[in-house]
């Protein structure tokens, strides 16, 4: 069956479209929410779907298909909570270790990596389906290369860390994920298709510790500077007059820089 004629058969409300649509379009999804540190991935996914097969009719063509599905699963996605180091399939060799460092990526790198490494989107259509401007995504997945980069040639990688290498990593991730996860998207399409509700299991895979991101100490050019932490310490008073020091949360500050010798001279004064 054919994407057009899936999309003809969904109009009509026809199951055999709808599922169609579903194995065409699951597995990717699937694998974006568990990069994307979703802590009940099966639960998002048949919410994604309800709601997709609610607006099914705005569904044009099969070349509306990407944007379509990627606008309502990011929709989704985005409002969970992170829970980085569950649900991640079993890998081995340059791609675990790529997984590692993806998933410790501030979480607008990773999803511009998705889109336009996992997805195969382009910067335009990226930029539909999260409402933003295409050069802030550019930029995102330009950050989320470099640090990709470095830390593969920290440890020791020689495989050119370019955008083919990112997507043939990313479809790895896509094919471990749906072969580990296969019982799930079955139990998801029974409660979309009946409107039961999904019952999450325990996660049977745990990732290790994501790679941390290196703290950049360099001045940042312009009028501020990095946001520095400074420990806060409030003396806590007890009852029999004894104090204590007790630690707070950080508190984060931006330094002002000058920018030329004549502002560091009046602040001086």
């Amino acid at each position: 069956m054919t994407l057009a004629d899936a999309i003809a058969l969904a109009h009509r409300g026809e199951t055999e479209g709808l599922t169609c649509l579903f194995e065409h379009t699951a597995p990717n999804i699937w694998m974006m929410a568990a990069v994307l540190g979703c802590p009940y991935i099966g639960t998002a996914v048949t919410q994604i779907y309800r709601r997709a097969w609610n607006e099914v009719s705005s569904l044009r063509s099969p070349s509306d298909l990407r944007v379509w599905i990627g606008r309502i699963a990011f929709d989704e996605l985005l409002r969970q909570p992170e829970d980085i180091g569950r649900n991640i399939p079993a890998l081995s060799g340059d791609s675990a270790e790529a997984y590692r460092v993806i998933s410790g990526l501030p979480r607008q790198e990773r999803t511009a990596l998705l889109l336009l490494c996992g997805d195969g989107c382009s910067a335009p259509q990226a930029a539909e389906i999260l409402s933003q401007p295409d050069i802030e995504i550019k930029r995102a997945m330009r950050r989320a290369r470099q640090t990709i980069a470095a830390h593969m040639k920290q440890v020791g990688c020689t495989k050119t860390c370019n955008t083919a290498w990112l997507i043939a990593v990313l479809e790895e991730m896509r094919h471990a994920q749906a072969d580990a996860a296969a019982t799930e998207l079955e139990q998801v399409l029974t409660c979309v298709q009946t409107g039961a509700e999904y019952r999450e299991a325990e996660p049977s895979v745990q990732m290790e510790e994501p790679v941390p991101q290196m703290e950049d100490t360099q001045e940042k050019s312009g009028f501020f500077q990095k946001m520095v932490p400074i420990q806060a310490v409030r003396i806590k008073k007890h009852m029999d007059g004894t104090r204590e020091e007790v630690s707070c949360v950080p508190l984060f500050f931006y330094r002002r820089i000058p920018k030329c010798p004549r502002q560091r001279k009046f602040r001086s004064k």
